[in-house]
């Protein structure tokens, strides 16, 4: 498939650069050649709920549409999910954070991404030698998410699932209503995403309800005031 055929399908060239690679002297003027050499050796993956979507040592993404969570499931002491990050359409996708458990990627609704798998890693590499660098920064972001997030996580119940309406209500899968920000998700995965169980996640939700920050509306919709 030619990177123009590619592209014109598929919308590619008019995914924005990640903030942090705006804010980046060094690899903003590169993102170019970067997003080029990314449709020349990528290819489009579709990952539909519940599945999951796997990277490997080699392996990289661009999110195109939808939204993925980044979940440290794996060796956590208390069992419990932690929700990371809330990906949206231009950033990065990676596996790998650099410290010992993967992070799980999992999509809100219907995702598209651009994945450059072991394959055509070095062909990519070849095309764009900067990658090394590049990668170092975004496991150097990812890493630091990581880290914010455990300290958020160390609240209350209530805060958890409060930090996890947050994330879904500034994504832009939320949109503004006069209710506040409408989500399309239901109580059991928010529930999972916080890592709290589901007695003490009940308590929340009617607090978070009695003090009119959160209203839900059917099954998989709810609007968020915080």
């Amino acid at each position: 498939m030619t990177g123009s055929a590619f592209a014109g399908s598929s919308g590619v060239l008019d995914v924005p650069a990640p903030a942090w690679i705006v804010n980046d002297a060094t690899f903003f003027p590169q993102w170019g050649t970067f997003l080029l050499a990314l449709i020349k050796h990528g290819s489009i993956e579709t990952v539909r709920c519940p599945e999951g979507l796997v990277l490997g040592d080699n392996e990289f993404g661009l999110l195109i549409e939808g939204g993925l969570f980044v979940i440290d499931g794996q060796n956590r002491p208390d069992a419990r999910l932690m929700l990371i990050e809330f990906l949206k359409r231009g950033d990065l996708l990676t596996s790998s954070p650099g410290h010992s458990s993967l992070l799980q990627l999992y999509p809100h609704s219907r995702t598209t991404c651009l994945v450059v798998r072991d394959r055509t890693f070095e062909p990519f590499k070849a095309d764009f030698p900067n990658w090394d660098q590049l990668l170092f920064q975004l496991k150097a972001g990812i890493a630091e998410a990581y880290e914010q997030a455990t300290v958020e996580t160390r609240g209350r119940d209530q805060d958890r699932i409060r930090r996890v309406l947050t994330l879904m209500a500034d994504h832009p899968t939320s949109v503004d209503s006069k209710l506040g920000r409408q989500i399309e998700a239901g109580k059991q995965l928010i529930r999972d995403l916080a890592g709290v169980q589901k007695r003490s996640a009940t308590r929340a939700f009617r607090a978070l309800e009695e003090d009119g920050e959160v209203s839900f509306h059917g099954y998989k919709r709810l609007f968020f005031k915080g």
